[in-house]
């Protein structure tokens, strides 16, 4: 569905919604904030992206810019076969609580080759500083949807394959309708079932990720 037919099926299922209550502009502003909530809550939106480990000739990286090196990052997707890699080697993710009782001293550790990964903020940080040699790190990622608000727009950045969860916007619609009328109970109720849905969605988006994992006699991934 495009914006217009949400905006239309929205106006069927909520007739004292007029637009009086709430005209165009502002179901239109409804429905960018659903289509940003569900694509963080659902993860749907991803993609890789690689980048050199080098920062200059002279000193080791501790940290990498996630939003500087990914355009639109929200979050790592560390699903098995997904995280970070260096090198093509895939990293563990751990983090300072976890380094903390492995090496009280990991933090002045001298460079080398990375087993581990963690994120703090918009920053990767790995277990050992990375040298100033050309290797290419590799981050699965999830990312923030694109700006939904042309008429002729669908959801989730347009990806046919998310077809099946448009009504997924008409949920958050109802709920942001019930509380703009003045009904705190019913928005309450559809405030759960636009919840609901969105983990329902994460579930089924989830089936198209995840696969199963082997292993090996030595405990790695085959």
């Amino acid at each position: 569905m495009t914006l217009s037919d949400i905006i239309a099926r929205f106006r069927r299922e909520n007739p004292e919604v007029t637009d009086r209550v709430a005209d165009d502009p502002v179901v239109k502003d409804w429905a960018f904030d659903a289509d940003k909530e569900i694509c963080a809550i659902t993860r749907c939106i991803v993609g890789d992206f690689t980048f050199d480990s080098v920062v200059t000739t002279t000193v080791y990286n501790t940290k990498y810019d996630l939003i500087s090196k990914i355009p639109k990052f929200y979050d790592i997707d560390d699903y098995p076969g997904g995280g970070v890699s260096y090198d093509d080697d895939p990293l563990d993710k751990t983090s300072v609580a976890e380094l903390d009782s492995e090496d009280k001293d990991w933090r002045t550790r001298s460079a080398g080759i990375p087993d581990k990964y963690y994120r703090r903020g918009q920053y990767l940080y790995f277990d050992y500083p990375i040298k100033t040699a050309e290797k290419e790190i590799r981050v699965y990622a999830v990312l923030i949807s694109d700006d939904f608000t042309e008429d002729s727009q669908t959801p989730y950045n347009g990806l046919s394959y998310l077809e099946p969860y448009h009504p997924g916007i008409s949920e958050y619609l109802n709920w942001k309708a019930k509380t703009k009328i003045g009904k705190p109970g019913e928005a309450q109720l559809k405030r759960q079932q636009f919840l609901d849905y969105a983990n329902w969605m994460k579930k089924q988006i989830g089936g198209n990720k995840y696969s199963p994992i082997y292993i090996k006699k030595s405990g790695a991934y085959s």
